[in-house]
């Protein structure tokens, strides 16, 4: 008689490879879910550093777009200066020797003089454009010729180092000094590149007394002059004591 009976070997062999082909499709699944994961974990990290570099340049651009915007500002509002004739245009001369230097002979800074332009900005503020002639291109000790502004009240105001060319004459142009009747003189002297105050005085000139076109709002300008700012005025339809309220304090009585 024959053994019909099944083997435990068979049994377990096929269970074995019946359970495997039931798990490859989950292990593909996690496999495919492994590698999506991973891709979109390197997707956005990519683009994570690529929208910060984006966001890097366009402050860069910004930047530049600012600092170029206030380059052109300047650049604009030197020409308009350039081309502005001023209010007033003042010539400074040196001072004459006095009677007993007379004889004398006339050094090199007593040929230099300037012409100095001053006008008024729409701020309140003022500018000043200065041409100096007969001036001496070799200076000593590394000393430069200087425009200083004296206001009426403070320190001398500077306003630039006059750049000397071939044929002695100079250029300086400041904005942003003190308003147009604050000015009391100009004055062309021989400094040292990093001077604070005025050197050698070789010209100057003192400054028209000028009123402002620019008039600056009532609270400001009585601050200015060092008086009280007006008390506010009552509104029209602000009740005021008088007959009427009286006789509407009786009848309420």
């Amino acid at each position: 008689m024959t053994d019909t009976r099944p083997k435990f070997s068979r049994l377990t062999e096929g269970k074995a490879r019946n359970s495997w082909k039931a798990a490859l499709p989950a292990v593909i699944a996690i496999v495919l879910v492994v590698a999506l994961l991973a891709y979109l974990v390197s997707n956005i990290s990519s683009t994570s550093q690529r929208a910060s570099n984006a966001e890097r340049e366009a402050g860069q651009y910004r930047d530049q777009v600012a600092a170029m915007t206030k380059q052109v500002g300047d650049l604009q509002k030197d020409v308009v200066i350039a081309k502005s004739p001023g209010r007033t245009t003042v010539i400074l001369q040196a001072a004459p020797a006095p009677a007993k230097k007379a004889a004398a002979a006339p050094g090199a800074e007593s040929k230099s003089w300037a012409a100095a332009t001053w006008g008024e900005l729409p701020n309140g503020k003022s500018w000043m454009r200065v041409n100096g002639y007969g001036l001496n291109q070799s200076l000593d000790g590394g000393k430069a010729y200087r425009l200083w502004m004296q206001p009426a009240s403070g320190d001398p105001i500077d306003v630039g180092a006059l750049e000397v060319d071939a044929n002695g004459s100079g250029f300086a142009m400041k904005s942003d000094l003190p308003a147009i009747d604050q000015g009391k003189a100009v004055m062309l002297t021989i400094d040292a590149s990093d001077a604070k105050q005025p050197g050698e005085t070789i010209a100057r000139a003192d400054l028209p007394k000028l009123q402002p076109t620019m008039s600056p709002a009532p609270g400001q300008q009585a601050k200015d002059q060092g008086q009280a700012p007006a008390p506010a005025q009552p509104a029209e339809n602000q009740g005021k004591p008088g007959a009427d309220s009286q006789q509407m304090h009786q009848q309420g009585k």
